[in-house]
């Protein structure tokens, strides 16, 4: 089977796009198949850089099915509009995603130290991190050295609301394109009933692409 066939129903999916500056623009939207390599991806309205677009790079489509994540690396063949593209596919593959590290974006109410200052300043991070049962990707405000041990209080409201207190260790820190630096962690000693947490809110995000889908198919029935 195809990894396009997966996409013959309208699918949310995570889109990194190329940039003409180097850069890349990473953004969700709506993926359905046309006909066979090529299938188009729909944003929700003005998101979508159509203008900065290098569309001589290839781009990259992921997407979860059943605990496998599927990618595609992609041509842009066309920007049908401010808000769609169509793409065609250049080839796929997959990778089975462990339950603890499925990852996904979220606007979560976050608190970090450095363990081995003597006198940590609490910083807290007011933009979306990236959070799985195995670790967690957040903005810092400078460069931390891999294998630093970091403090970290995270406040979940749903599925219900709990505190997890645990500590990471920074695996890498990096620059990111639009500016700023950001550390990617892993967690250490993070106990059953954190990592519980921590998945049952990773997957209760999931369930919330649906409503993204809604809105940017109510979007593009607007529009045409």
């Amino acid at each position: 089977m195809s990894v396009l066939d997966q996409l013959k129903d309208y699918r949310v999916v995570k889109v990194v796009l190329p940039l003409q500056d180097g850069g890349q623009q990473l953004i969700d939207g709506v993926a359905k198949t046309t006909t066979s390599p090529q299938f188009e991806i729909t944003f929700l309205p003005d998101q979508l850089k159509a203008d900065l677009l290098n569309q001589a790079d290839f781009c990259q489509v992921s997407f979860d099915v059943a605990g496998s994540t599927k990618s595609i690396r992609a041509k842009i063949t066309s920007v049908l509009s401010d808000a769609k593209l169509q793409l065609e596919m250049v080839e796929s593959f997959a990778h089975v995603q462990k339950r603890a590290n499925f990852r996904v974006d979220a606007d979560l109410s976050v608190s970090y130290w450095v363990l081995s200052e003597e006198n940590p300043l609490v910083k807290s991070i007011q933009t979306s991190v990236n959070i799985s049962g195995g670790g967690l990707r957040l903005p810092v405000e400078k460069k931390l050295r891999d294998g630093t041990e970091i403090g970290l209080e995270i406040v979940f409201d749903a599925p219900e609301a709990r505190v997890v207190e645990c500590v990471a260790t920074v695996v890498r820190t990096f620059e990111m394109v639009h500016g700023g630096m950001e550390a990617a962690l892993k967690f250490v000693d993070l106990g059953e009933e954190n990592e519980d947490t921590i998945v049952a809110y990773c997957l209760a995000e999931q369930r919330k692409q649906l409503r993204l889908k809604v809105k940017v198919m109510g979007a593009g029935e607007g529009d045409s």
